[in-house]
């Protein structure tokens, strides 16, 4: 499925409470997924913690085909990563020449599709949406797009597929990094990030 496929299909409509009072149950057969989207987003918009979009069916306003949520964030070069993937990144970002240890970042918070449309593309033209919203329309100089991936296969092949990258490839140095010690292996979360300057725009 393509962006404008999606587009043409459903409406993009932020979350509020009155949406989610007019909409049937979104599941993404995950119970942390859903209950975010169900009550925790609009906490977070609340306190200016994160914003959360739906994409709606226009033939069903109702149905809530995916969410994602997006706050502000970084990456951050700090003294905890090695020099073999600090070179890495800065190779593959040809920011040689920047002395900069924060990079700009939107990080997406949560993403998920309703289980009734899983596995017909409505997820990557998502992310499509997403990529192509923040290199077009960049107000802030945001560089990448960076997700803390859940960390199991299912949800990192949708982010390898989607072309993000590991910040880290080696785990035990991804704790390091995070500040959490290696006896808390495996980790939880998968550090990724896209490059927005990869995306080729007309």
């Amino acid at each position: 499925m393509t962006i404008d496929q999606l587009l043409v299909e459903c409406d993009i409509i932020p979350a509020t409470k009155e949406k989610l009072s007019q909409s049937k149950t979104f599941s993404c057969d995950d119970d942390d997924l859903d209950e975010f989207f169900a009550k925790d987003c609009l906490l977070n918009q609340q306190k200016l913690l994160g914003k959360t979009y739906f994409f709606c069916l226009r033939s069903r306003p109702d149905t809530i085909v995916s969410a994602f949520s997006l706050s502000n964030d970084s990456i951050r070069l700090t003294n905890r990563i090695t020099d073999e993937y600090k070179e890495q990144f800065l190779d593959d970002t040809e920011l040689h020449d920047k002395t900069m240890k924060r990079f700009p970042a939107v990080l997406i918070g949560r993403l998920g599709t309703n289980k009734e449309f899983a596995g017909k593309g409505y997820g990557s033209a998502m992310m499509d949406f997403i990529k192509v919203l923040f290199r077009t329309n960049n107000r802030t100089g945001c560089r990448f797009l960076i997700v803390d991936a859940l960390n199991r296969p299912d949800t990192l092949h949708y982010y390898e597929k989607n072309d993000f990258r590991y910040l880290i490839e080696d785990e035990r140095l991804e704790a390091k990094y995070m500040g959490i010690g290696v006896g808390r292996l495996p980790l939880n979360t998968r550090l990724m990030y896209f490059d927005l300057l990869k995306l080729k725009v007309e």
